[in-house]
């Protein structure tokens, strides 16, 4: 398992060397908390609040770096690591937070970091909270598949105009999707996203965690 965190704009990412023990995530009104080691039950709320996801971590001095439960391979120096969140958190850049082997795969932003130099190995313990980040879109009557209210002429007869289209039967994959915001957004109930998957097993593959911008989708009726 891992966690990412890549800038929406640049695509530049980095992981976590050394993983939390636990992810809490916050929406509309209550608390849900993710084991990260071991990972189980993964249930998103609804609401018209923003998400947030937080988690208490270490990033690991260079005199940890070989122990085995670091991820060497994602290390960064703890001042490295300090100085990117600090300009993630200034900036409001928006980022794409992911943890494979679970459904967390949001754009967000860092809203609190905070850093402490701990130990005598150049540690630093920190605490962050990202909160989701929303794109505002205006749609056309068209697009929403919303039906004009019907007219009276001046002799008395009444005309409906021309239904919308119908509603899309395929989607495109953009950078940031998954398949239970997928789901959410065209079938209505993100808990769908295991029939969206098995419609478009041979596209994705056998892991469903796994999709890629560009990948195009049929939608289930």
């Amino acid at each position: 398992m891992d966690v990412y965190i890549t800038e929406k704009e640049t695509g530049t990412r980095i992981a976590l060397a050394m993983l939390p023990e636990k992810v809490k995530h916050k929406g509309s009104a209550k608390f849900q908390s993710y084991d990260i080691i071991n990972v189980g039950e993964v249930k998103l709320p609804r609401g018209t609040k923003l998400l947030s996801f937080s988690w208490s971590g270490t990033f690991p001095g260079e005199s940890r770096k070989s122990a085995s439960f670091i991820k060497a391979h994602h290390w960064k120096a703890p001042k490295e690591m300090e100085s990117i969140f600090e300009r993630w958190r200034k900036n409001g850049t928006v980022l794409i937070l992911m943890v494979t082997e679970t459904w967390i795969n949001h754009e967000v932003m860092v809203s609190d970091y905070t850093g402490t130099p701990t130990g005598g190995c150049g540690d630093v313990s920190y605490d962050v909270t990202f909160i989701e980040s929303k794109e505002i879109k205006i749609y056309t009557t068209s697009e929403l598949n919303i039906m004009p209210s019907a007219k009276t002429n001046e002799n008395g007869t009444t005309t409906r105009p021309e239904p919308a289209a119908a509603a899309a039967t395929t989607y495109t994959v953009k950078k940031g999707d998954n398949l239970w915001n997928i789901a959410k957004k065209f079938l209505g109930d993100g808990s769908r996203y295991k029939e969206l998957y098995e419609l478009n097993k041979d596209t994705i593959g056998s892991n469903p965690n796994l999709i890629y911008p560009g990948q195009t989708f049929t939608l289930p009726a």
